[in-house]
């Protein structure tokens, strides 16, 4: 009786951890379905301004229930050239992702009035992938 109690208690436990991530923001694993389209969205997006051919280093990347925050520092194939960092909100559709605003990076911006702003034009959005 003990050990099916403990197994009870050990398959409740994962599953309700499974659950709970389901539920909060997360950072997709390097070299994940999620993370390779989530950056390839990026790169999409960075090239219909221009810039194409770039390796994006992705310092913070959060997703949670369709919706993504991501800032990529990008830089040249070979690592000689660096640009300037770019952050933005992406979603999910169907089955790809989506750019769907650039953060604005001019100097002076009050980021606490952008962030509200972008929270109110899209109410869906889920908070906890905003950085802090």
């Amino acid at each position: 009786m003990k050990n099916h109690l403990g197994t009870a208690i050990l398959v409740t436990s994962l599953f309700l951890s499974g659950c709970a991530s389901v539920n909060t923001a997360h950072t997709p694993a390097e070299g994940s379905p999620e993370r390779n389209a989530i950056i390839q969205a990026t790169k999409h997006a960075l090239a219909r301004q221009g810039r194409k051919n770039l390796v994006l280093v992705v310092p913070y990347l959060k997703v949670h229930n369709g919706w993504a925050w991501i800032q990529v520092n990008p830089q040249s194939a070979n690592g000689t050239q660096h640009y300037e960092s770019q952050s933005g909100l992406l979603q999910q559709e169907t089955t790809k992702w989506r750019l769907l605003e650039w953060m604005p990076a001019e100097e002076g911006i009050d980021y606490t009035k952008y962030f509200k702003n972008l929270k109110a034009k899209y109410p869906s959005a889920p908070p906890d992938i905003f950085p802090q």
